[in-house]
């Protein structure tokens, strides 16, 4: 069981999230230590160790007197800044991401390079190796950061990551991981990485299922996904155990989506509802489902995560968990600058929100 944070350290986290996030802009103040004091229901010298700390940390400056102001980083030549994005162009929610990164580096005084991936001659893009590629460019450049999203799919692509990021860093890089870690649980690298709560999303799915009144659950993954997945999992497995769901009504299936007998295995094991690891993996076997003669949402329930643009347009529109693509763009954005400030600083995770949209696969209409 995780260990309940402190409320120095609950602080810690609101107000860096609240920097990182944009809440709070350069030179913007922020909440007193009264506020924080009755907020998080703390003494004074816990907020004031709090608010010190992130003070060495480069976030803020304090001020006798007037209270805390985000920092205002100094003016300085323009920073070359790259990103590393193999799979920009077959993953929706990349491009929007990116294009923010783009829009607000303008703003901090960056200068972006947005490297498109290469085909081999043939059509198919042999990411890692396109990945490391763009990784000896940026190192050649002398780039000073590097928003970076780990490849995935690949067999290799724990170690083609953990190279690539350990590179960048060895030449006096730094690195943002945009959308998920280079490492597997219970690991965890030692760079930024801006995205979603993964854990929060996949209890969030899970728990919508369950208020529908299914009990019989299964959640569906594509082999070596990304590392972000077993969060997402981890986070279902939680919400069914915290609802005394016990361990044979917990499914689980991972495998190839084309592969007939992978979808026979799901449905042979009769779930009310099937949770999708995202919405690329749903709308695959929702296709195979329907082929099968399957009614979604009549005979099997289910919802996805990403809420891509086709998702409101399948043959039964998907409920899925929104990811706001602009918020992780800013957020990272604002990360970089703190990362290329503060190289020594510890690595943090900054989330942004989640938002549940429900449409007809999951099934609400006839539960309601």
């Amino acid at each position: 069981m995780t260990a309940k944070k402190t409320k120095h350290q609950q602080i810690l986290e609101y107000v860096r999230q609240a920097i990182l996030g944009g809440t709070y802009q350069a030179g913007d103040r922020l909440p007193t230590d009264g506020q924080l004091m009755r907020q998080f229901s703390t003494s004074r010298p816990t907020v004031a160790r709090a608010m010190r700390d992130l003070e060495m940390e480069g976030y803020l400056e304090r001020r006798a007197g007037s209270g805390s102001f985000v920092r205002v980083p100094a003016q300085t030549k323009p920073s070359l800044i790259g990103i590393l994005t193999p799979e920009v162009g077959e993953h929706e929610l990349f491009q929007p991401i990116c294009s923010e990164i783009a829009l607000q580096c303008q703003k901090h005084n960056l200068s972006l390079l947005w490297a498109d991936s290469a085909g081999n001659g043939d059509g198919a893009i042999d990411h890692e190796r396109n990945a490391y590629d763009l990784c000896q460019r940026y190192i050649s450049l002398g780039v000073a950061g590097v928003f970076f999203t780990p490849v995935e799919f690949s067999e290799k692509m724990l170690v083609a990551n953990r190279e690539i990021a350990e590179q960048l860093d060895a030449n006096g890089i730094s690195v943002v991981l945009l959308d998920r870690d280079i490492e597997r649980l219970p690991k965890r690298s030692r760079f930024d990485l801006v995205g979603i709560d993964n854990f929060r999303a996949g209890c969030t799915q899970a728990d919508h299922m369950l208020n529908l009144g299914c009990k019989r659950i299964g959640y569906v993954s594509r082999e070596v996904s990304a590392p972000t997945i077993d969060l997402r999992i981890a986070g279902f497995r939680h919400a069914m155990s915290m609802r005394g769901i016990d361990a044979k009504n917990t499914l689980e299936f991972c495998g190839d989506l084309e592969d007939s007998a992978f979808i026979n295995s799901i449905v042979e094991q009769s779930p009310e509802a099937i949770i999708c690891a995202n919405d690329t993996t749903a709308m695959m076997l929702m296709r195979s489902l329907l082929q099968l003669g399957i009614k979604i949402p009549d005979d099997i329930r289910m919802i996805g995560i990403d809420d891509v643009k086709i998702a409101s347009m399948a043959m039964v529109p998907l409920t899925s968990i929104h990811q706001p693509c602009r918020a992780i763009g800013s957020a990272a954005v604002n990360t970089m600058v703190r990362r290329i400030e503060n190289r020594k600083m510890c690595a943090h995770d900054i989330h942004v929100d989640v938002e549940l949209v429900v449409r007809d696969s999951c099934g609400a209409a006839k539960s309601g």
